[in-house]
């Protein structure tokens, strides 16, 4: 289902991308503690919001009605999107790795995704690093592209990542390798 820039539908995002002859090596989406992450902090500026009005209101800088309809606008605009903003990043944000590329998708919001396919002879480096000191087996796996000086791209709670670092890795050295063996066409004159 399509609902403004957000696809539901995985497969119709990946097929887009895979071009004739080309096959998916894995497909992988943020951990479900990233979405518990940003959970706890939502709550934890619930109760902030909470308070700070409570507080406005006990001393009577303000109205406890007025109060009541600051507290329910100032959670709708920053816990509420908050929220849906941790569900979006947690459940349709993924990277995909293809034999010719990488694909990154990373859904802002309902009216925004940003989708950055990454050929693999650009990719310089792939590091992972672990997380929260590997106790969920999840990590941060950064990308440094040779195009544009120091781009970089950080990717947090990715599911097993050195795992993931490594089937990157052997993909592009198999990349490299089936692209030096393609020799290009030449025609009866010696032209290409």
């Amino acid at each position: 289902m399509q609902l403004f820039a957000l696809q539901t539908d995985v497969s119709k995002t990946k097929q887009s991308f895979l071009a004739p002859g080309e096959s998916e090596i894995f497909l992988v989406h943020r951990h479900f503690m990233s979405f518990i992450v940003q959970v706890i902090w939502q709550v934890i500026l619930t109760f902030l919001l909470l308070a700070f009005f409570s507080y406005m209101a006990v001393i009577g800088i303000i109205s406890p009605l007025f109060a009541t309809i600051a507290f329910f606008f100032g959670w709708c605009s920053f816990v509420l999107f908050g929220l849906m903003r941790a569900f979006l990043d947690w459940r349709f944000d993924f990277m995909f790795l293809t034999t010719d590329k990488l694909v990154i998708l990373d859904q802002t919001s309902l009216f925004r995704k940003t989708i950055t396919p990454i050929n693999l002879e650009n990719l310089g480096d792939v590091v992972s690093e672990t997380q929260w000191l590997n106790l969920f087996k999840f990590g941060i796996i950064r990308f440094g592209l040779k195009e544009g000086k120091g781009q970089e791209i950080r990717m947090k709670f990715i599911p097993n990542a050195d795992t993931l670092v490594s089937m990157i890795s052997q993909q592009i050295t198999l990349y490299q390798r089936r692209k030096d063996y393609i020799v290009p066409y030449r025609s009866q004159d010696g032209t290409h």
